[in-house]
């Protein structure tokens, strides 16, 4: 998802508590243009309708750009504010705001009972909605990480080396290796880090995601299910695949969403209801699949930020194993 940064100078230790002030702080920035300017942007024209691109009722061709701007500027705002420490913090910060939004609106709930039917015919092209909603949240993000790259490595990185203090940063105050340098210098492939991520996080979120696959969806339950999924499941990719290539964790969310959805749009007949509640067949509410529970910009934004905090854990384990031997 979107380029990385190789250049930086490693740094390693826990983060101190101004850092983690700053990261706070960057979040609460995009939090506050997200649910004001964001929201007057993408709400939808029926307030208990979810924030969306395909259902919410608004003109994509309107709402987009406006998003992508935003997003943009939350993530570079991010950076800034975050400091050198950890380059995804702007995309961090956009991520929760962007959560933020989400729940500003109403949930799958909504949608389901809006646009679902009780037909195959229409839930199968609710969920081909959803598919393409969950790619225009995450085509904004892949531009805000590129965005995010660039400024970072010319905040933190190119300004120092014209300093001539190059990797003369003190350990602990200095920005970190930059997602993308492997051992001996190399960069290894990242698809190893988005693969164990994206089927652990589809495991873990589909059996947290509802108490029972025809339970009224619960938005509180999902949000958690899908960034508590992602958070656990880059954690231990990260530690058991040793890729330290962020991007392998960036795209497993996107891979989750599409995943859930195709899965939906695969049991859009509802057979599965005819062992012993088949009258919620009838139900436009009933999710044709659990993982079909969570909105796209849940799924995109919610699960980025479990990724990537997961990302950051799943390091310091390693660093704490390495310091053990």
């Amino acid at each position: 998802m979107g380029t990385t940064v190789n250049t930086a100078v490693v740094s390693t230790g826990p983060l101190k508590f101004l850092e983690k002030v700053r990261i706070v702080a960057a979040a609460g920035v995009a939090v506050v243009l997200m649910t004001t300017i964001g929201w007057m942007a993408v709400s939808p024209a029926d307030p208990d309708m979810a924030v969306s691109y395909t259902t919410g009722g608004r003109a994509i061709w309107t709402a987009w750009p406006v998003m992508l701007a935003l997003t943009v500027v939350a993530s570079l705002l991010g950076t800034v504010i975050a400091g050198p420490r950890l380059p995804e913090s702007g995309l961090l910060a956009a991520s929760v705001g962007l959560v933020a939004l989400a729940i500003r609106g109403g949930s799958m709930q909504a949608v389901l009972g809006y646009h679902a039917g009780t037909e195959e015919a229409t839930r199968k092209a609710l969920m081909v909605n959803m598919e393409i909603d969950a790619l225009l949240w995450a085509a904004i993000l892949v531009a805000s990480w590129k965005a995010v790259s660039m400024v970072w490595r010319w905040l933190w990185v190119e300004q120092e080396g014209e300093a001539g203090e190059g990797s003369g940063v003190p350990s602990g105050k200095g920005p970190r290796k930059a997602s993308g340098v492997a051992n001996g210098g190399r960069l290894r492939a990242a698809w190893p880090g988005w693969a164990v991520t994206a089927v652990l996080g589809l495991f873990i979120i589909w059996v947290t995601v509802a108490r029972t696959p025809v339970a009224t969806v619960a938005r509180g339950q999902v949000i958690a299910s899908v960034a508590g999924g992602l958070f656990l499941a880059a954690m231990a990719a990260r530690y058991f695949t040793g890729v330290d290539d962020v991007r392998g964790y960036l795209l497993a969310p996107l891979i989750v969403a599409l995943v859930g959805y195709l899965l939906g749009y695969l049991q859009a007949d509802m057979s599965w209801t005819r062992e012993g509640s088949g009258a919620y067949a009838l139900l436009a509410t009933t999710p044709p699949h659990a993982l079909a529970r969570p909105l796209p910009l849940e799924y995109v934004a919610g699960g980025l930020v479990g990724s990537i905090v997961g990302y950051w854990s799943g390091g310091k384990v390693e660093l704490v194993a390495e310091q053990e031997l």
